[in-house]
């Protein structure tokens, strides 16, 4: 027979069983979820990528037909290919606000090497020697076809390369080059920052890399425009675990990694996805919100941010205030691009709005410092 006593001690070992049971379940379904939005992130990832790529390739394929460009790299006019250049991507930067670097690669005729023919944004490194720099163009000595892939080179980016014919003879190739700002720019905007992180081995090539962060001893951060927020916590963190596992949970924030390969499929890398513990769980909460936003086009989601964030006064859109935040991070070898933009982009601003703008600017800097 149970007594009083038994019966009190059963109930409350049954009450302890449900809490523990409770609390298992919720943390798989806790576990679930946390597997659900990592790979609707990857999916993400790879989405973008592949968008950038196309873009870059469709670009690069144009160029590649340009009959003015075609015969100034038989004459090998060098001025000729670079006033083209100029000319085209000012037109598509003017049309369609898209900053696209193109560039056009030939070979010397008695050594083979392959050198710099013309670049869009400036002609500094016309007949520079670019083999040390980019192994990745031995691929078309067997191959015709173009490709467009993540390779390493003096700057970690998408290179879309299409071989340029006359007849039979190769003449060289036509290059877009990116730099995965757009796919930088779309994570950010969902409240995730990414990292592309470079293998170190490729050091000794990536020449407008090398003051980058590292990470660890064995990883260079490669985004052009990267977010000091995480960089600390990333240094943090166990790579190879990371690398095994594909998400860590450290310091109430999420880490997703995915492999960083190159053309080949060689590992060159990883990408690494921050996300918050407070922005999961929201997105915890909204069962479809990474499956809708998967499918969302880049004007779509622009035209969600362009009316969650309505232009500030003075301005005449935000793309002329990111061109003031940009002024200190433009690297040097685009610094000529960025100012040509400027003064196209805020030369119908007054003296007064200007100085007002630069102001505003100035005291933004200083309330968004780090206060201890």
């Amino acid at each position: 027979m149970f007594n009083t006593k038994n019966i009190i001690i059963f109930f409350i070992l049954f009450l302890l069983f449900l809490v523990i049971l409770n609390f298992q379940l919720k943390q798989q379904v806790n576990i679930i979820t946390v597997k659900r939005i990592s790979d609707q992130l990857s999916s993400i990832l790879r989405s973008e990528l592949d968008k950038e790529k196309e873009t870059a390739l469709g670009y690069a394929l144009l160029l590649s037909s340009n009959d003015s460009l075609i015969k100034a790299m038989e004459d090998e006019d060098e001025e000729r290919g670079y006033a083209i250049l100029s000319e085209l991507m000012h037109s598509i930067k003017q049309y369609t606000h898209d900053v696209i670097r193109a560039q056009v690669i030939t070979s010397d005729s008695l050594s083979g090497d392959y050198l710099i023919f013309a670049r869009s944004w400036d002609n500094t490194f016309a007949g520079m020697p670019i083999d040390e720099y980019r192994p990745d163009l031995q691929y078309f000595l067997k191959n015709k076809k173009p490709r467009s892939a993540i390779e390493t080179g003096r700057r970690l980016g998408i290179k879309a390369t299409v071989p340029v014919y006359k007849k039979d003879k190769m003449l060289g190739f036509v290059e877009i080059l990116q730099f995965f700002e757009n796919t930088t720019n779309y994570f950010r905007q969902m409240g995730v920052e990414l990292y592309i992180l470079m293998d170190e081995r490729f050091y000794g090539i990536s020449i407008f890399m090398q003051d980058n962060p590292y990470i660890g001893k064995d990883f260079i951060v490669a985004n052009r425009h990267y977010s000091q927020a995480y960089l600390e916590d990333l240094g943090k963190l166990d790579m190879q675990r990371l690398r095994q596992t594909k998400m860590i949970l450290q310091n109430n924030k999420y880490f997703f990694y995915e492999p960083l390969l190159n053309g080949v499929g060689e590992s060159i890398g990883a990408f690494v996805m921050v996300m918050p513990k407070k922005r999961m769980e929201y997105f915890a909460s909204k069962d479809d919100e990474l499956s809708l936003l998967i499918n969302f086009t880049r004007s779509e989601l622009y035209e969600i941010t362009k009316k969650k964030y309505s232009y500030e006064a003075g301005y005449q859109s935000n793309y002329d205030k990111e061109l003031l935040y940009l002024k200190d991070v433009v690297a040097d070898e685009d610094r000529e691009l960025f100012m040509d933009e400027a003064r196209d982009r805020l030369g119908d601003y007054s003296k007064d709005e200007l100085i007002s703008m630069i102001l505003n600017y100035n005291m933004s800097r200083q309330i968004n410092g780090e206060i201890k």
